[in-house]
């Protein structure tokens, strides 16, 4: 079972990585907002280290939290992990530079998507949810 992480947890995970700056073959592609899984990345560069998962998928929010008007797939969109997609989301860190991903299945009607994002510490934000990321009906 995945080691469960809040948002404090993961602002944590992101002072000890590079700085984005610094060269490093996960920043080939733009992921400062949702995207799909790079085709030249490979699995074996990232390590998994835990979830942001409190609530099984049956049982977690598909509410979204976007104050400003960002939308799912916008850059400065806030992370905000009892919200959609982030309270589905799992935790990884670059192997080599140490930057930190999320990383979710956007389940499709008739596919599942791989999505990807870097974590951008001044992005995360512990906002509160009416049911703590837990569906109302569930």
């Amino acid at each position: 079972m995945d080691s469960f992480m809040d948002a404090q947890a993961l602002l944590a995970l992101t002072t000890t990585s590079l700085p984005l700056s610094a060269e490093c073959s996960c920043l080939q592609r733009d992921l400062a907002g949702w995207s799909s899984w790079p085709v030249g990345y490979r699995e074996e560069a990232f390590n998994k280290l835990g979830t942001l998962a409190k609530h099984s998928p049956e049982e977690a929010t598909i509410d979204e939290y976007h104050p400003d008007g960002t939308l799912y797939w916008s850059p400065d969109a806030p992370i905000a992990p009892r919200f959609y997609p982030y309270n589905q989301s799992t935790v990884w860190q670059c192997a080599h530079c140490r930057r930190i991903y999320l990383r979710h299945n956007d389940d499709g009607a008739y596919h599942v998507e791989r999505r990807i994002r870097l974590v951008q510490p001044f992005l995360i934000t512990d906002a509160e949810h009416a049911h703590d990321g837990r569906d109302a009906h569930a």
